[in-house]
């Protein structure tokens, strides 16, 4: 086949090529054969009706459906045979078709350009790892005694800060009751997200059997009760009793006695071990930021052109995107219509340049991921679908792996995973600074 391939650009071609005259008949004739044994023509049994009455009667819709799938058969053929990826179906520029002649195709298809990755091995990554300091394990050793605490009744003074409070409470809006604004024996703790701030400062100081009615002002991103957001309510509150959470003693028993039993050896050892832990922790979330920029800085070096077509396809996702999340927001349950989601000139320039930097990077990584051979195996995508239906609570892993194999989820997983497998290979291979450092505010304090 004779094809000829120019460039338009660095992100689509013009594919040019002929299709042979006999090719194209050949294939008609076959149609027409195929035709006459599904068809039935008054007058013949199937299969025996003469082939000028096909070729009158379908002839039109035959030779518009050989063409086309001829046309669509060879330029598949030629943009794999270039190994052009392709981000949507070619375009039909012109067919020039004459009876008795050669056909002359001419399409235009919008590709990933090729391009190398440059050199980064002497690419500097900087590894800040924030110091554990003895503040941190003793924060999470009060976290465990107050796990461990035993909640006492408290009759010897008002409300302080973290105490647990007994409460009858009726709020109004101008006068009116409102959902939601009425409670009984409810108990919550001062300083908790389950307690509005603004009544958790009023309620301390109040002592047991005392009333008093509370102002407070209501979030603008209250969820709750819409009707009630960003306005100024009162609540009538009815303290009815105070609980204080009476920690136990900080010794190696207490190290003992955290679940599971026996972990910890002494409260020195779990001092060392928390430590350990913390220390582990900080030193992941410095590599995962570092991954961020090491994927920022080579994407950088290999500046390429995205193609439009993957431009708007991700702005249009972004869009999709933000009315989800304002849904949420807004608690919408109402399904989104993606396909008639429109994108305006004005949400086009806001998210282009995000969704071009974000597609620069995808491409680059891909590319970084091809040279350095970097395969998902079965066992891997288990273990993470595997991790993610325990966090979901769910008990049925195949369930959900066909789930979302359909809706795109288990593609985004593979993605990620594949991304992730790249970075940590391509740290591998940059020159990394790993230092500890404090915290920004521990430096402001000093």
């Amino acid at each position: 086949m004779n094809t000829k391939i120019e460039d338009i650009d660095s992100c689509k071609k013009k594919i040019k090529f002929d299709i042979a005259y006999k090719d194209y008949q050949a294939k008609v004739q076959s149609s027409y054969l195929t035709l006459a044994r599904q068809v039935k023509v008054p007058g013949f049994r199937p299969g025996k009706a003469p082939m000028s009455m096909l070729e009158k009667r379908f002839g039109p819709n035959v030779k518009k459906e050989v063409m086309t799938q001829l046309v669509s058969e060879r330029l598949a053929e030629v943009i794999e045979e270039k190994g052009f990826r392709s981000v949507s179906p070619p375009k039909i520029l012109e067919v020039e078709a004459e009876e008795g002649t050669d056909i002359s195709v001419s399409a235009s298809v919008e590709i990933v350009p090729d391009f190398k990755i440059n050199d980064y091995s002497k690419v500097e990554i900087p590894i800040e790892i924030t110091r554990v300091t003895d503040e941190d394990v003793n924060q999470a050793i009060n976290y465990q005694r107050e796990r461990q605490g035993t909640k006492v009744q408290v009759l010897d003074r008002p409300v302080e800060d973290k105490d647990f409070v007994k409460l009858d409470f009726n709020g109004t809006l101008n006068g009116e009751a409102f959902e939601g604004g009425k409670g009984s024996d409810h108990i919550v703790q001062i300083g908790s997200e389950y307690l509005l701030k603004d009544m958790g400062r009023q309620l301390i100081g109040m002592s047991v059997d005392e009333e008093k009615d509370i102002p407070v002002q209501i979030p603008e991103n209250y969820s709750s009760n819409k009707s009630i957001a960003g306005k100024e309510v009162i609540f009538h509150v009815s303290l009815k009793g105070i609980q204080k959470n009476q920690l136990p003693e900080l010794n190696d028993d207490f190290a003992k006695n955290i679940e599971p039993k026996d972990k910890f050896a002494s409260l020195e050892d779990m001092k060392l071990q928390i430590r350990s832990q913390l220390e582990e922790h900080a030193r992941g979330d410095a590599h995962r930021e570092a991954k961020k920029i090491v994927a920022k800085k080579i994407t950088e070096m290999n500046p390429i052109e995205v193609p439009e077509g993957l431009v708007e396809e991700q702005i249009k996702h972004m869009v999709i995107q933000a009315l989800k999340k304002g849904q949420q927001t807004q608690n919408k349950t109402e399904p989104i219509n993606e396909e008639e989601i429109h994108v305006t000139d004005s949400q086009k320039k806001e998210h282009r340049e995000n969704a071009t930097q974000l597609l620069q990077q995808e491409l680059v990584l891909d590319q970084l991921a091809s040279n350095l051979n970097i395969k998902i195996g079965e066992s891997e995508l288990n273990a993470e679908v595997n991790n993610m239906v325990r966090m979901l609570g769910e008990t049925n892993a195949h369930k959900m792996k066909k789930q979302w194999e359909q809706n795109g989820v288990l593609a985004r997983l593979q993605s990620r995973i594949k991304r992730d497998k790249t970075l940590d290979a391509v740290m591998k291979e940059v020159q990394v600074k790993e230092e500890v450092v404090d915290r920004k505010e521990d430096i402001d304090n000093n």
